[in-house]
């Protein structure tokens, strides 16, 4: 496993309009060196060569496993960001390393980001098919799973993971994969009682079936034991009351252990095998798509208190809100239908602007500004369970 931390300061041209490849070559003397370190080495300028050619000013912290890019934080100083790392081949000829790699670069400028962390929780991912865990005895790997899922999201640049909740909320069936929405509606306001996490990240893992991959030439026969990983992530979004995310992430990886015998999954042997690093790499894709769909969306903020003096939202310091920070209310409306009622956010007639006074890790207290609300009546116009937004102004 390699880390780099790449510092690049570059020219500026005029942006890329679309998601677009770069190649990149580097090449180093081995000279009796350690082979990984040279490799590393020799990746890290291939990306930064690559990289000049989109002019951009990156920052990148980057885990390459194997050639493959399995872990990454990219932080955009342009409008530009790298999305996928492709070793294309290496070869050593005369002691000397020589890799080509291409860089797939996207343009930023696809929505309007905000400065803070959205706010999520996490429930267990249990097994479609339980009994294709029997081979090496892998029952308890959805809990592992999940517990390295939290650790991906955690470390991504725009969520915030408030909790691992120890229940699954969807119980896949194998024959009928739709999702009920009011079933997962009723879930989800069920955990706002002990949670504030707008998001819910959920699902099931389909496959960790086994399997032989048969390489045959005219020579030999090549057998190797490989197993799959194929999950089904889903996002919900609380207040839209919508799906953002419903994807498959599938790999696949060679299966080293005995499958007549427990495998040992808390063993960082199991994680540092070719099939874990695959499940790792399966769950960091998920995990940076959630993470760009939510850097995209608004900040949502529940209104969770109201008195005379403030009115309260369940974002603070951890999530990025800093005193000053300056929020638009959007009104909670009840609309009756025919034999229902629909609930919907919308502005009030006249913007409602309120201003951070106090901030704590996990809630803000805002006030009306004085000068847009001298007599206090805007501020008094919001309710408990509106929702605050950020604005530009």
């Amino acid at each position: 496993m390699i880390r780099a931390l790449i510092y690049l300061g570059l020219y500026l041209i005029p942006s890329i309009a679309c998601a677009q490849w770069f190649t990149g070559q580097a090449s180093q003397a081995i000279n009796g060196m350690d082979y990984n370190e040279v490799r590393s080495a020799t990746i890290e300028q291939a990306i930064e060569n690559a990289s000049l050619q989109a002019s951009s000013f990156i920052k990148i912290e980057h885990t390459v496993t194997n050639g493959i890019l399995s872990k990454s934080t990219s932080n955009l100083l342009s409008e530009h960001q790298i999305s996928k790392i492709t070793i294309l081949n290496e070869t050593v000829k005369n002691g000397i390393l020589t890799i080509n790699l291409k860089v797939n670069l996207q343009s930023g400028q696809s929505c309007t980001k905000d400065i803070y962390q959205k706010q999520l929780v996490i429930a267990q991912f249990p097994l479609l098919t339980p009994a294709q865990a029997s081979s090496g005895d892998i029952y308890t790997l959805p809990f592992h799973v999940v517990s390295r899922f939290k650790n991906e999201l955690t470390n991504q640049p725009s969520t915030f993971v408030e909790e691992l909740i120890p229940q699954m909320v969807y119980k896949p069936d194998y024959h009928l994969d739709t999702l009920n929405l009011e079933s997962v509606k009723g879930i989800s306001h069920a955990l706002s009682s002990q949670f504030q996490s707008q998001y819910l990240v959920f699902g099931y893992i389909r496959d960790i079936g086994l399997f032989d991959e048969n390489k045959s030439n005219i020579l030999t026969n090549t057998i190797t034991p490989k197993r799959n990983f194929t999950i089904k992530v889903y996002m919900y979004d609380r207040v839209s009351n919508s799906i953002l995310l419903e994807n498959e992430y599938h790999g696949e990886g060679g299966w080293s252990f005995d499958s007549f015998s427990k495998v040992d999954l808390a063993n960082s042997l199991f994680w540092r095998s070719e099939y874990g690093k695959t499940i790792n790499d399966t769950l960091f894709k998920a995990a940076k798509d959630i993470n760009e769909i939510l850097s995209c969306e608004p900040t949502k903020a529940n209104v969770i208190n109201v008195d005379n003096e403030f009115v309260t939202i369940n974002i603070g310091t951890l999530h990025g809100v800093k005193k000053g920070d300056v929020f638009n209310v959007v009104k909670l409306k009840n609309i009756p239908l025919r034999n229902s009622v629909l609930s919907t956010l919308m502005p009030p007639d006249k913007p409602i602007h309120l201003k951070v006074i106090q901030v704590s890790n996990k809630i803000s207290l805002l006030v009306a500004p004085q000068d847009s609300d001298p007599n206090g009546m805007k501020q008094h116009q919001t309710n408990l369970y509106d929702v605050v937004t950020t604005t530009t102004e």
